[in-house]
């Protein structure tokens, strides 16, 4: 009896669930063809009434906005986001890309947005494979999303699908004169090919053998050109140029563009190639830039006498002229030594870059191998300045004579010194000129790079050829001792960032090395300057080597550290990928270019960036904070700082989707972080 209920129930309970399963299948097999949001209507449509091994068939998204709304094309030109559409099924099927109708320019205010103000059907060919099963029915999903705007803007979304069988022949279903019309409107299958032009104002594109009948560009970038300009149609002997006004938001780099050439009747898509044969796109200048650059770098000298690298060289150089009866070449061998050297610079940045090589301003300030050796120097040079070292010393001697000796050489020296202890510095001014010497030609280059050196080399040159100037420091007396004494530690100071850029590039274990190194090399040079005896003096010179040769070695063998040691807690490290990732879903990006040995960056994440607004405004889900570390050297970094015509950090970018984009200033407080992210998700959102 126990046995007769037990099979009763689990009969009940089999076709409880068998009922339940069929119903479940019921439901999900019903389409979901349309679907409405705010000002809108969608739908999902087919062409064929079935699908059919080996052969095509198109689908459909009818969007049909109220009138006085719209929705818009692939660019969808100064505002908004084309809508777009994700496909899933339960059949290995291939979709192709949307087929775009002909758009057409919908002024919004003092913006011109590219659209459809009516309904407007986007097509795309599903393809099924030759081995598709007959008799089972085919399941399609689309995933759509879509902006409707009229002066506010709508996002909408909506999951449609639809249930088509498998046949060997086909017909066409009741929506196919909708896909007839939509195909008149489609760009022809012939693509026509042009050239183009940038200049400081325009692009110029140029296309042979088409009629003058009215036509209009739509580029498929939307950073390109000022989309409400008006566009002027040049012809002549067959060659058709359109003079375009270019956007505020280009960089005026681009090998291809490509268009949509349309009359509003039919269209062409157009790819055009850069005429590199043109002067207008070459690296050339005119005189009147040219100048305008120059002067730029000679500001950004004079004030790149004031960075604290600099300034304790110059001081100590400053005090030590005590002689009025120098001869010109004494007077002139400072200048001589800036000048030089800066000549050096740009012309291993040349030859570098000739052999193919990237590099930029303050490229040897990457090399570890250069900032022991400076942190050896100026430990040297802090050491004469505090007399730990013996007056009789030899070492002692050569320390003096570098940094306030009196003789051409010592002043030519300073000058070297003081370029390279500069260079990982760049001043207000600087970045733009030096961006534009790094990436034109080898005149412009040099030209730029003597004004930069004029410039940093003017205040010391004034005081040694004017007696007027050399009246402004102070006389001498017992206190330039003290004094002297006093700016030991400004060096000291210099070699702890060193030590702290050694860290960034080779490790915090490379950097104990590295400071044990130079309190050895402290230790013997002071023993060193203060021995008689030959035995002593050659066992202190193989410790001073070896305290010399100990931080080279060790940092061979210590693998460099990462981005990913930074205290920022809410950034992704930098990836040219990334940021595209972001820009093309419409998301709100700052990029910082930084390094640790660029002075400027730190005042800047010390003042700006570690603001409590700034680091709250980072963590938020719509914002994007990207640094790029180039303490080391990196080429993906190199190659976007040249993108903007910068040789070196800091470099801040804030971007908004593909339709914005602004550069910060140099020198950064947290309000002008905040109010760049502030526009820039205005303009995202359109909240005017």
């Amino acid at each position: 009896m126990k046995t007769a209920w037990s099979r009763i129930l689990c009969k009940t309970f089999y076709l409880a669930f068998f009922v339940s399963a069929s119903l479940v299948f019921h439901a999900q097999a019903q389409d979901i063809r349309s679907a409405s949001g705010p000002h809108i209507e969608v739908k999902l449509l087919n062409q064929h009434s079935a699908l059919v091994p080996g052969q095509s068939t198109t689908l459909g998204i009818l969007l049909s906005p109220e009138p006085g709304w719209h929705t818009y094309w692939r660019n969808s030109g100064d505002s908004g986001e084309a809508p777009t559409v994700s496909w899933q099924t339960n059949a290995p099927l291939s979709f192709g890309d949307i087929q775009w109708p002909l758009p057409h320019a919908i002024p919004v205010a003092h913006l011109v947005n590219y659209g459809y103000d009516s309904n407007n059907l986007l097509m795309v060919t599903v393809t099924a494979p030759a081995d598709l099963p007959l008799d089972q029915p085919i399941n399609i999903v689309a995933d759509l999303s879509w902006l409707v705007c009229k002066e506010d803007c709508i996002p909408g979304w909506a999951t449609l699908s639809i249930t088509l069988p498998v046949q060997t022949t086909n017909s066409p279903s009741t929506d196919a004169p909708i896909f007839s019309a939509t195909q008149q409107l489609l760009p022809q299958q012939q693509q026509l090919s042009g050239q183009f032009e940038i200049t400081e104002e325009h692009i110029v594109v140029q296309i042979a053998d088409i009629d003058t009948t009215k036509w209009y560009l739509f580029p498929f970038r939307s950073d390109l050109i000022q989309h409400a300009a008006p566009q002027t149609i040049i012809e002549d002997s067959g060659v058709t140029r359109f003079l375009i006004p270019r956007s505020a938001y280009f960089n005026g780099k681009a090998e291809q563009l490509d268009w949509l050439l349309s009359d509003g009747k039919q269209a062409y898509y157009l790819t055009t190639l850069a005429n590199l044969s043109s002067s207008t796109t070459s690296k050339s200048m005119t005189l009147f830039t040219l100048l305008s650059f120059s002067l730029m770098a000679f500001v950004g000298g004079l004030i790149l006498n004031l960075m604290p690298c600099v300034l304790p060289i110059l001081s100590i150089k400053a005090m030590a002229l005590q002689s009025t009866q120098q001869s010109l070449s004494h007077k002139l061998a400072y200048l001589v030594g800036v000048v030089l050297c800066f000549n050096l610079f740009a012309l291993i940045i040349f030859l570098l870059q000739q052999s193919g090589q990237q590099v930029g301003w303050g490229f040897h300030m990457q090399e570890p191998i250069v900032v022991v050796s400076l942190a050896f120097l100026f430990t040297f040079i802090a050491l004469v300045l505090l007399d730990a070292l013996s007056v009789s010393s030899r070492f002692s001697g050569i320390g003096q004579s570098l940094v306030a000796g009196d003789s051409a050489g010592a002043h030519f020296a300073t000058g070297a010194l003081a370029v390279v202890v500069a260079s990982p510095c760049t001043a207000p001014f600087m970045a733009a000129a030096l961006g534009i010497a790094l990436v034109s030609q080898p005149y412009v280059t040099f030209i730029i790079f003597n004004a930069l050196a004029l410039g940093f080399a003017l205040p010391m040159t004034l005081l040694f050829l004017s007696r007027r100037a050399m009246a402004w420091l102070p006389k001498p007396g017992v206190w330039m001792q003290t004094f002297k004494q006093f700016l030991a530690f400004p060096m000291f100071i210099t070699v702890a960032w060193l030590c702290w850029v050694y860290a960034g590039q080779a490790g915090s274990q490379a950097q104990f090395a590295l400071l044990l190194a130079l309190i050895c090399f402290s230790m013997f040079a002071w023993l060193l300057s203060r021995s008689v005896k030959s035995l002593a003096k050659g066992l202190y010179t193989v410790g001073l080597v070896m305290s010399l040769v100990l931080p080279y070695v060790i940092s061979v063998n210590i693998n460099k550290p990462t981005i990913g040691d930074s205290k920022q807690t809410h950034y992704s490290p930098f990836e040219t990928k990334l940021i595209n990732k972001l820009r093309d879903e419409n998301q709100v990006v700052l990029v910082n270019m930084t390094a640790d040995w660029c002075i400027t960056c730190k005042v800047n994440e010390q003042v700006a960036f570690s603001s409590d607004k700034v680091t709250n405004l980072f963590a938020q889900e719509d914002v994007h904070y990207i640094v790029g570390d180039w303490t080391n050297k990196n080429r993906e970094i190199l190659t976007f700082l040249n993108q903007y015509e910068r040789a070196g950090v800091p470099l801040y970018v804030v971007y908004a989707g593909r339709q914005y984009e602004q550069v910060l200033p140099q020198i950064l407080t947290p309000a002008t972080i905040i109010d760049a992210i502030n526009t820039a998700k205005e303009e995202l959102y359109h909240v005017k």
